[in-house]
């Protein structure tokens, strides 16, 4: 079955009543764009005549017996439909005696350049019935290019001959190859029913990985072993994890194909990618396993189109959605779902699960992927998610390789549940048209004998009869540090639920907080963003009057190419009222308009002054910048506005182009050139599902960590890197140079290096036994191939803090967690060597004012620093959680804002380029002129206190560190261009410890702002600023009155007081500056 980015092209009938086998001899020439073909045709039981389809002009011949080509109206007697007869032609073959095989003959050319076709299958994809040209081939079953049974499935054997250097793939397995007289010939065999035959060919260099059984492929139009490497490696990651949480994998190979035109077609045992396709970074950890998965549905188990294809919202809900669950972004991932089917599907676009097909529409996708993996959401919540896995290898089992519909699916998860206890679940999702919609009507709170009573009422608003809903519901509760959640069965139009807390008094009430339920949502519970704006058509731009207008007219003009949508064009004077059922745009801080606008986004922080805009307490002046603004439309929250302003109008024609490419975002600043500065989404501001029980009521969230149904596979172990962090944490007494338990930690980090394989670094040995106190550097290397002469440095650093008043120091996270991920790295690549060598330095040191680094750097010979491409340094990596990714030092070289994208895009992590500091091991060799970079998972109270322990260590982030770190190391220690270097690099300074800020604040920073200033991701219980009042999300910008324009001012200026000392801070909240004057504590 041909999958088209995920889209079937083919209907099954409800019942595949036979398996007809071909056994195929094809010679291609790409030249002429033919083939000559000999099959010969099994069936399960003698006939007395045989009717098929096959491409028109091929002349097909049949050995000792009769062929006729069949009219139309002949061939729809036996279920062939007409649509095709432009392409294919009917035949019927009458042997002399009944049989149960016969053999065919044919020849010619078949031809359809790629975009030939009206119909387009799939977005910005070309499409063809079938194709043989000097570029390469591509045969399917819709090409007609072997006889076609309707309503058949298919085993085969496939020989194909083809001119040297052109090579053939087909499904199943590759049983034999060879290469002689001019022409290379491969055999493919499938023994097991399929519903197609593709074909492809091109002149391919192929890569090839064996695990067990199981052979992995890679077909490439050019030589790319490095891009083969990636997808090999993610084959077996996928195949491993769908093995486990479905079923074996149905075939005996997966192989990736590059095509000559953009595709994204996923077939039996392969799939065919476009070179365009192939190469953007976040296939492969995106639509790649989705079209791995299409093989257990889809070309494994078979959909009964007739009842509805239950396929597409399965495999999307266990790829796409599976992944963006690891990710820690499955509530996102459910929002945008339901956001689209509510923007999509209205009116007559609506219709069962039971009558979806294929995709053809955004309406239909949002029924067919969208609304079908939101009950398979339900269905495992309903379940459990173990009684959920094992149904899904139950049907798996019960179903390879057969046809199945809905209820073949509830079959199977009711062997768990019973039979017939599922069928009014199925029903409500599958057979009935629509979605639920709530509202939440009235709530309140009473005090009795027994405690607190949370009284509240909520509808179901939709037309039509109720649903059977299981309806999620969050309760916060006065001193709980998470809410409380709790299910809640409705079955009616409206019930009043009653929630008791003996003690606790409830402060909020959530609704269907994270988006578990398939409903309509209403526009309120998510952020306005440019996206409902940017498709409307012919729409409405108000600007302002006379001379102020003129930029804003150029603006407009160029504001769409498409003649038949150009926007309507008004002066703010010719409004009365803006429309109240459409979008809409206001141009110009001067337009009349713009002040009442202004005032509605106050409700998300925004605040409009006369020189400055101050968006989530980022201050921007005007002068130079254009600012983006999207809301709700007062009127109808269905449709929404934008505001632009702008203090640079010379260019604002280029904000039309722009504006497409930033459609998820609810805001956008630009500088003077239009480059973009900065970017962000509204939180919601009050959602109807939610209400608030008392003054003091907290902000939504945070909610209770969820595990994926599955975890995907790593290269990188997560217990193992756990024991190595746990052993270092638990050194007797810690990890402080000249101790024994700093002795003790270099034992350990060495025992490992050497068990790794990693070799002695350039002339030294790995441990440096002779070192003063704490430069006693642990440095080994794997060496690299056809670049060895050139190095790329992986650090962490393995000291921490001395005992002190009779308190040991683990340092789990700081920096145990490095280490731990160091080594785990060094194992990978002492096993895949790159084009240069990796060094791998354990530092010492570095707490003492980074001894080691410095000492490292300083002893190597000028010409050796010239040829280290960059140093990768890993601290503080162990508490990662749901945070971002933190690159500290990025400033030391302009590609590593490219080389962190990247790294991004390949893994799907999200990460931020932090402020530069002073603070680690990656600053020596900055200073030395080799670019670093440090990874960091973020600040927390227990740095460089006794409860940074080990149980605190997040192992699932460690892998998330080392897979991060891994896909910047491949391209730093691969065979791309040295990065650029860091201005005015000057060698280190003697070794001495830097300046200790003795104060503190309370604020523990949040690395990943990007404004000026420093945000308060956290404000410490207790602390001066917490006495204060400052409240977390605060930024401080100024410092006893010293302007602080990031981390490295506030610390600066922190090192300059002692506890006991008076300080003012000057902080942004709400949009509104505030001074308060704090003592300062004792760090």
């Amino acid at each position: 079955m041909k999958i088209l980015f995920f889209l079937f092209l083919s209907v099954l009938p409800a019942a595949a009543a036979q398996t007809i086998s071909h056994d195929l001899r094809v010679s291609l020439s790409p030249a002429d764009g033919s083939l000559a073909v000999t099959d010969r045709v099994s069936l399960p039981a003698p006939a007395e005549e045989f009717v098929f389809t096959l491409h028109r002009g091929l002349n097909p011949s049949a050995k000792g017996a009769a062929l006729e080509e069949l009219p139309a109206e002949a061939a729809a007697r036996y279920g062939i439909n007409g649509s095709t007869a432009a392409l294919t032609a009917a035949y019927r073959v009458r042997p002399p005696r009944p049989a149960a095989s016969f053999t065919l003959e044919y020849a010619g050319v078949i031809n359809h350049p790629p975009g030939e076709q009206a119909q387009e299958y799939a977005r910005s994809f070309s499409e063809t019935p079938g194709v043989i040209s000097p570029e390469g081939c591509y045969l399917s079953g819709s090409s007609g290019w072997y006889p076609h049974f309707e309503g058949a499935l298919v085993t085969f054997r496939l020989e194909a001959s083809l001119p040297v250097p052109y090579g053939a793939v087909a499904g199943g397995l590759r049983t034999r190859t060879s290469a002689k007289a001019g022409r290379n010939t491969a055999v493919w065999e499938a023994a097991k029913p399929q519903d197609d035959i593709t074909l492809t060919c091109g002149k391919y260099t192929e890569y090839t990985r064996h695990e067990g059984p199981l052979e992995y492929q890679a077909f490439l139009r050019s030589p790319d072993p490095e891009l083969a490497a990636r997808y090999l490696e993610a084959t077996g990651k996928y195949i491993k994890l769908y093995s486990n949480l479905v079923g074996p994998y149905p075939y005996g190979k997966f192989a990736l194909v590059e095509n000559f035109w953009d595709t994204g077609y996923g077939l039996p045992s392969f799939t065919l990618l476009g070179n365009k396709v192939i190469r953007l970074p976040f296939i492969i950890s995106s639509s790649y396993p989705h079209e791995i998965l299409h093989n257990w549905w889809g070309n494994g188990v078979f959909v009964d189109y007739a009842s509805g294809n239950w396929c597409e919202g399965l495999t999307a809900y266990l790829a796409d959605y599976l992944i963006a669950e690891n990710r820690g972004k499955g509530r996102d991932y459910r929002m945008a779902a339901l956001q689209k089917y509510a923007d999509y599907v209205s009116g007559g676009a609506d219709f069962p699960l039971t009558e979806f097909r294929s995709r053809h529409s955004s309406a239909s996708e949002a029924v067919g992927y969208g609304k079908a993996l939101m009950a398979y959401h339900m269905l495992r919540g309903l379940l459990g998610d173990e009684n959920f896995r094992l149904g899904l290898k139950r049907f798996y089992a019960d179903n390879a390789f057969k046809t199945a519909s809905f209820s073949d699916l509830r079959a199977s998860f009711e062997k768990t549940t019973g039979p017939g206890r599922l069928k009014p679940f199925f029903d409500q999702w599958t057979a009935r048209p629509g979605a639920p919609a709530l509202a939440l009507k009235s709530a309140r709170v009473t005090r009795g004998n027994d405690g607190y009573d949370l009284e509240f009422t909520l509808a179901q608003t939709q037309d039509g009869p109720p649903y059977d809903l299981q309806v999620p519901a969050a309760f916060y509760l006065e001193g709980a540090a998470e809410p409380r959640l709790k299910t809640l069965p409705m079955r009616e139009k409206e019930a009043t639920f009653h929630y008791s807390s003996p003690l606790q008094r409830p402060l909020r009430l959530e609704i269907d907080p994270e988006f578990d339920l398939f409903r309509r949502v209403s526009p309120l519970e998510t952020p306005p963003t440019l996206s409902r704006l940017l498709g409307a058509s012919k729409p409405l731009i108000v600007i302002p009057e006379g001379e102020p207008g003129e930029p804003w007219r150029g603006l407009a003009a160029a504001w769409t190419k498409d003649k038949a949508n150009l926007p309507v064009v008004k002066a703010d004077t010719e409004i009365d009222a803006l429309p109240s059922s459409s979008s809409y745009w206001l141009f110009g801080g001067e337009n009349l308009l713009a002040r009442d606008f202004e005032a509605a986004l106050e409700a998300y922080g925004a605040a409009f002054g006369m020189d400055t805009i101050t968006i989530e307490n980022r201050r921007f002046p005007r002068e130079g910048h254009t600012f983006v603004f999207a809301g709700f439309n007062p009127a109808d929250p269905a449709h929404s506005g934008a505001l632009v302003v702008s203090g640079s109008t010379d260019k604002l024609q280029l904000l039309a182009g722009k504006l497409p490419h930033y459609g998820k975002y609810s805001w956008l600043v630009f500088d003077k050139n239009m480059t973009s500065l900065a970017t962000g989404i509204w939180k919601t501001a009050a959602s109807p599902l939610a209400m608030n029980l008392a003054p003091e009521a907290p902000a939504p969230g945070p909610y209770p960590a969820r595990p994926p149904l599955a975890w995907l596979p790593s290269v990188f172990s997560e217990n193992r890197m756990l024991a190595d962090a746990r052993a270092l944490a638990a050194m007797k007494g810690g990890r402080a140079p000249g101790t024994p338990g700093h002795e003790a930690a270099a034992s350990y980090i060495l025992r490992e290096m050497r068990k790794a394989g990693l070799k002695p670094f350039a002339g030294y040995g790995i441990a440096e036994d002779s070192a003063p106190a704490g430069q006693r550097n642990l440095v080994g290397m794997v060496p690299g191939g056809s670049d060895k002469e050139r190095y790329l440095i992986l650090a962490a650093h393995y000291d921490h803090l001395p005992a002190k008043d009779g308190a040991v120091f683990p340092g789990a996270d700081d920096n145990a967690s490095g280490v731990a991920v160091l080594l785990e790295l060094a194992r990978h690549y002492a096993s895949q060597p790159q084009a240069r060598t990796v060094v791998f330095a354990a530092f010492d040191g570095e707490e003492s004012g980074r001894l080691g680094s410095k000492a490292f750097v300083s002893g190597l010979p000028a010409a050796m620093r010239g040829r280290m491409n960059a140093a990768l340094n890993l601290d503080t990596v162990g508490r990662l959680g749901a945070g971002k990714i933190l690159a500290l030092g990025s400033g030391s070289s302009d590609k590593w804002v490219h080389i962190l994208r990247g790294a991004g895009f390949v893994t799907g992590y999200d990460y931020a380029a932090a402020g530069d500091l002073d603070s680690s091991d990656q600053v020596s060799f900055i200073e030395s002129g080799i670019p670093g970079l440090q990874l960091f998972s973020g600040p927390h109270a227990d740095y460089h206190k006794p409860g940074d322990a080990a149980e605190k260590l997040d192992g699932r982030g460690l892998v998330k560190i080392a897979e991060f770190a891994r896909e910047m190391a491949d391209y730093l220690a691969g065979t791309s261009e040295f990065i650029t270097r860091p201005a005015g690099g000057q060698s280190p300074a003697a070794a001495q410890p830097s300046g200790e800020r003795k104060a503190s604040t309370g604020l523990v920073p949040d690395f990943a702002f990007q404004g000026k200033g420093v945000r308060a991701g956290e404000i410490a219980p207790g602390s001066p600023l917490y006495k204060a009042g400052v409240p977390p999300g605060s930024v401080i910008i100024k410092f006893n009155g010293v302007a602080v324009e990031g981390l490295r001012d506030y610390s600066a200026e922190l090192k300059k007081f002692s506890p006991g000392q008076k300080v003012s801070v000057t902080y942004l909240s709400g949009g509104a500056e505030t001074a308060v004057d704090i003592e300062l504590a004792a760090k």
